[in-house]
């Protein structure tokens, strides 16, 4: 059994203009395994996912959205749906050996495809930095919003997470007024209106710092897909310009070694977009509790090999000697069921 984590040193991000930026969290001890996931609903009563995790006894567990199912005003009924989550056995196990970190989706923001007109929405931000133990002065707790940003490991192996909010400032998506198209399973449509944001202002300021932080390699989370966009569930294809300035600042900042991982659609896949000679991956595991076969059908014009419409977690296995990234997608028995390796020199501006 590896042994816990120790507890992230805090490091300060208001450091002179010409200082090396730094990430919110920092941790000098090098990690090589991170599992992820999204969409849990302890009502399902199916936690074996939580076995198949800790068969490989990650170093970090990313939660990436709809980590609960709360879709509610009344923040003492999300207080117990958490409750419901921190008394599963093998979630407790998981935050005793594994650094959990974590993001909301929509249904742990507490309305379903909520964005900033949530009335709840600082309440229940304060309810989910404690469930997930953000310390007294964590920089998520001195702004609005719950993104975040660590990096763990030693000069020459430091892996950057970086937690964005997808939700807090979202402007909300009006929904399409066309009938839905037979291969779809949402109702969205990319807009044109430039002046629609997905992060808001301050994130966005945030990330560009955070995309300069000296990093060997870099996980980006977003709750919802960054690349698959016809399916008509929430995405960054839905609000382009946003998704281009995402892709220019990777670019500007020379942001090598990233990726996109993230969840929402209740299946897990991968997908690739070629930006200007650079492959973007976004690896996508959803459905902890509860798969959806019929939205896996949806196209996505961009998926590398075939969907996986099962209860499933991610996994990232992180080859610091030969400079490699194995992604892949395991069963509640922990059983590998797809594997895609990314030599870092692939990820290359």
């Amino acid at each position: 059994m590896k042994s816990i984590l120790p507890l992230l040193l805090l490091t300060a991000l208001s450091t002179p203009s010409h200082a090396t930026p730094k990430a919110d969290f920092s941790d000098p001890t090098a990690i090589d395994t991170i599992a992820f996931g999204s969409c849990f609903n302890p009502k399902h009563k199916k936690f074996q996912i939580f076995d198949g995790i800790l068969k490989h006894q990650p170093d970090a567990f990313l939660f990436l959205g709809d980590n609960i199912y709360g879709d509610t005003e009344d923040m003492e009924v999300l207080r117990a749906k958490y409750a419901e989550l921190d008394a599963i056995p093998g979630f407790a196990k998981l935050r005793e050996t594994s650094r959990v970190l974590a993001t909301w989706d929509d249904h742990d923001y507490g309305i379903n495809d909520g964005g900033n007109t949530y009335k709840k929405r600082e309440e229940s931000a304060a309810i989910f930095l404690d469930f997930f133990k953000d310390p007294a002065d964590s920089p998520r707790r001195q702004r609005e919003g719950i993104y975040g940003s660590y990096t763990f490991g030693p000069e020459g192996r430091v892996c950057q997470i970086i937690m964005l909010d997808t939700r807090y400032f979202r402007d909300v998506l009006p929904r399409t007024k066309e009938k839905r198209k037979p291969d779809a399973v949402g109702w969205y449509d990319a807009t044109d209106d430039t002046s629609m944001t997905q992060l808001g202002e301050q994130q966005w300021n945030w990330l560009e710092t955070q995309l300069q932080v000296p990093a060997n390699l870099r996980i980006i989370a977003s709750s919802v897909q960054v690349l698959a966009s016809e399916k008509g569930m929430e995405n960054w294809g839905h609000v382009p310009h946003e998704r281009k300035r995402l892709f220019d600042l990777l670019k500007k900042h020379k942001a090598h070694q990233s990726f996109f991982i993230s969840g929402d659609v209740h299946f897990g896949e991968l997908s690739k977009m070629d930006v200007d000679g650079y492959p973007i991956y976004d690896m996508t595991s959803s459905g902890m509790s509860h798969p959806s076969p019929g939205w896996a059908r949806a196209t996505n014009s961009f998926r590398v090999g075939k969907a996986h419409p099962v209860l499933n977690a991610g996994l990232i296995g992180i080859n610091w000697e030969a400079r490699e990234v194995s992604l892949s997608f395991i069963n509640p028995k922990g059983e590998k069921l797809a594997t895609h390796k990314l030599p870092f020199a692939e990820l290359e501006f």
